[in-house]
C-alpha cells in the first residue's frame, strides 16, 4: 500500500467516525419522541407477552432523617428512588435516529408500576402520584425518580433511653398487580447514602432489606427497607443524666449538716423538687405507652422514693431532737450509744458555788445536786443521739445509691 492510499483510508475513516459520532439534532430528538409514543397505551403492562413475569427493581437514594418523633411514633424520610425495568414497547434503532441514546419524560406519560407505601404514617402514598421523571434508553430500559418526604409509623422501644437503637421500616408493595405479573426486587445498590446528610439526634446503622423472592407468604410483590437508628446519647448524658446522678450523691449529703442549723428539712425538700423537675422532662419526651419503660425513668422514680425517705427521716429527726431532746432513752438504746455528755457548764457553776460557801446544809444540798447529776450523766437522751445517727446514715444511703446507680447504668448501656 502506497502512501497515498493509506491517507485516503484514514480519511474515509475519519469521515465515517465523524458520521457515527455526529451529534443528535432537535429532529432527531422530535422524532424519537413520535415514533415511541405512537399507538402506546400506558394502562397496558409494558411486555409483549402478557405472560412474562415485569421485573422491575427498585433502589434508594437516602437524603435526611428530617425527623424523628418518639412521642407520636413518627419517622420522616427524605430521598428519591431509582426504579428501573424494560418497557418492550418504547424501543428505537439509534442508527435511524441520528444517534438518539435516550430521551426523558415526564412519569405521567409512560405506564408506571403503582408502587404504595403501605405502613405510612397517613393516608397511603402511591409513588405513581408523585410528581416525577423519567429516563428512556433506546433499549426500552426505563430509570424512574420519584422523589418525597416519607412519613411512617415507626414503634419505639425506649428501654434503653438514651442509649437506644430503634427499628424502623419503609414498605412498599406492588398495589394492583400480583407477583406472577409484577416481581419487586432490590437492585445492587439497595439504599445509596453517597448524597445522605447525618442527623444531630440520631445515626443511621447499616440498613436490611426484604423483597419478595425472600418472603413467599406475601400475596403482593413488595421491598421492606428496615433502618436502625442509633441515639447520639451525648446531648442527653450532660443535660439530664449527668445532673440526675449529681443530685442522687448530693440528697445524701444532708446528714452531714448539724441538726442545730435547722437547715436539713429545707436542703433534702429542694432536692426532692428537683427530682420531680427532671422526671416531668424526661416523661415530656417520652411517648405514653406502658408497653415498655424505660429504665431511666424507673431509676428517676427509685431516686425520687430514696428522696422521700430521706425526708421522712430528716422530718422525725429534726422533730424528736427539738421537741423530745431532753426525754430517755431506754436502756438497750443507751447501751448501743454509750453515755451521754456530761452536765451543762450551768450546773458545773451551781457546783462551784456550792463549794464555795459550804456549810452543813449547803452540804447536803451539793450533794442532792450531784446525786442529780450523776443520774442524769448515767442516762442516754434523745438530743445525744439523733447527732450520732447521722455519720452511719450518710454511709448507709451513699452505698444504697452507689449500688443503685450502677445496676441501672450498666443495664442502660450494657443491653
Amino acid at each position: 500500500m502506497t502512501s497515498a492510499d493509506a491517507m485516503l483510508t484514514c480519511f474515509l475513516l475519519l469521515l465515517i467516525t465523524r458520521g457515527t459520532l455526529s451529534s443528535p439534532t432537535l429532529e432527531d430528538v422530535k422524532n424519537v419522541y413520535t415514533y415511541i409514543f405512537h399507538g402506546y397505551d400506558k394502562r397496558v403492562r409494558p411486555v409483549l407477552d402478557q405472560s412474562n413475569v415485569l421485573v422491575v427493581e427498585v433502589g434508594l437514594s437516602m437524603n435526611s432523617i428530617n425527623e424523628f418523633d418518639e412521642k407520636l411514633q413518627k419517622l420522616v424520610i427524605a430521598g428519591w428512588f431509582d426504579v428501573t425495568w424494560r418497557d418492550e414497547s418504547l424501543v428505537w434503532n439509534i442508527s435511524d435516529f441520528g444517534n438518539v441514546s435516550y430521551v426523558h419524560v415526564d412519569g405521567d406519560s409512560i405506564w408506571l408500576p403503582n408502587i404504595a407505601l403501605t405502613n405510612t404514617f397517613g393516608r397511603i402514598n402511591l409513588l405513581s402520584r408523585l410528581p416525577s421523571n423519567a429516563m428512556i434508553s433506546a433499549d426500552g430500559t426505563i430509570h424512574w425518580f420519584p422523589s418525597d418526604s416519607f412519613v411512617v409509623n415507626c414503634e419505639v422501644d425506649i428501654t434503653y433511653y438514651p442509649f437506644d437503637t430503634q427499628s424502623c421500616s419503609l414498605l412498599f408493595e406492588l398495589w394492583d398487580a400480583p407477583p406472577s405479573e409484577v416481581m419487586l426486587v432490590t437492585s445492587i445498590l439497595p439504599i445509596d447514602t453517597k448524597f445522605f446528610e447525618e442527623n444531630v439526634e440520631w445515626e443511621l446503622l447499616t440498613p436490611e432489606i426484604l423483597d419478595s423472592q425472600s418472603d413467599y407468604e406475601k400475596i403482593n410483590a413488595f421491598v421492606n427497607y428496615i433502618f436502625y437508628l442509633q441515639r447520639r446519647p451525648k446531648f442527653v448524658t450532660i443535660t439530664i443524666i449527668a445532673p440526675v446522678i449529681l443530685l442522687a450523691f448530693l440528697n445524701v449529703c444532708v446528714f452531714l449538716i448539724p441538726l442545730s442549723s435547722g437547715e436539713k428539712n429545707s436542703f433534702c425538700v429542694t432536692v426532692y423538687l428537683s427530682y420531680a423537675v427532671f422526671l416531668g422532662v424526661i416523661t415530656a419526651e417520652l411517648p405514653h405507652n406502658s408497653k415498655n419503660v424505660s429504665y431511666l425513668t424507673m431509676y428517676l422514680l427509685a431516686l425520687l422514693i430514696f428522696s422521700v425517705t430521706i425526708v421522712l427521716i430528716t422530718v422525725i429527726q429534726v422533730r424528736l431532737f427539738i421537741e423530745y431532746g431532753d426525754t430517755p432513752v431506754p436502756a438497750c438504746i443507751s447501751r448501743v450509744f454509750g453515755s451521754c455528755t456530761p452536765c451543762t457548764p450551768r450546773e458545773r457553776s451551781k457546783i462551784s458555788h456550792l463549794d464555795s460557801n459550804s456549810s452543813d446544809d449547803m452540804n447536803e444540798n451539793r450533794t442532792e445536786i450531784l446525786d442529780e447529776i450523776n443520774e442524769r450523766d448515767s442516762q442516754v437522751c434523745v438530743k445525744d443521739i439523733m447527732p450520732r445517727l447521722d455519720v452511719p446514715m450518710f454511709f448507709l444511703f451513699l452505698v444504697i445509691v452507689t449500688i443503685m446507680t450502677s445496676v441501672i447504668g450498666s443495664a442502660i448501656y450494657f443491653p
